[in-house]
């Protein structure tokens, strides 16, 4: 039979599952919350974190549909959910770091090998490009930290995702912020 997809248009995100699933097992609830109604919340912030630590759209993509197929093999096999939000966050995280394992893909920029020119005029967006720079500098637990907290999760689910203590989630989101500000210095100055 043929797969079943969940389109969101806006992200190119797509969700795929088998069409011999019972309509049961589709409609599988957690608070009135069904697994396309997780998708719909939550897919564009795991896609943000996924390419925020990934840095290629099309990785980012897969870690997202894969965080929602484990979702559906999660579900159907009986699991529960007590905070989906954050168990969706952990699993993007788990993927996104075992796919920069896998891949070896995390290398430093180093300023004297970037051959780029320089723009003639600036642009509207170079505060942002800055800002990306300075993140996509600091190392994979901060950039990590950093985006969970920009996606608005708690220090426990930020523990969680990270694979971290809640007790160290302050300190170590506190560094990595100062880290990222000395990197904005750097790239400013």
């Amino acid at each position: 039979m043929a797969p079943r997809c969940i389109n969101v248009s806006t992200s190119g995100l797509v969700a795929t599952y088998s069409s011999t699933r019972s309509v049961a097992s589709d409609a599988v609830e957690h608070r009135g919350l069904t697994a396309s109604s997780l998708f719909d919340l939550h897919a564009s912030g795991l896609y943000r974190l996924a390419l925020a630590m990934l840095r290629e759209p099309d990785a980012a993509q897969d870690v997202v549909q894969d965080v929602f197929l484990r979702l559906l093999a999660h579900l159907d096999g009986g699991g529960t959910l007590e905070n989906a939000r954050g168990w969706l966050y952990t699993v993007a995280a788990h993927a996104c770091r075992d796919r920069q394992r896998r891949l070896w893909r995390w290398l430093p920029w180093i300023a004297e090998r970037d051959t780029r020119p320089a723009p003639e005029s600036p642009d509207l967006t170079d505060g942002t490009h800055a800002v990306l720079d300075a993140i996509r500098a600091l190392a994979p637990r901060d950039r990590l930290l950093i985006a969970l907290r920009a996606q608005g999760l708690s220090y426990q689910e930020i523990a969680e995702a990270a694979g971290i203590r809640t007790t160290s989630v302050g300190r170590l989101l506190a560094r990595a912020l100062d880290r990222l500000q000395t990197q904005l210095g750097q790239t400013q100055g």
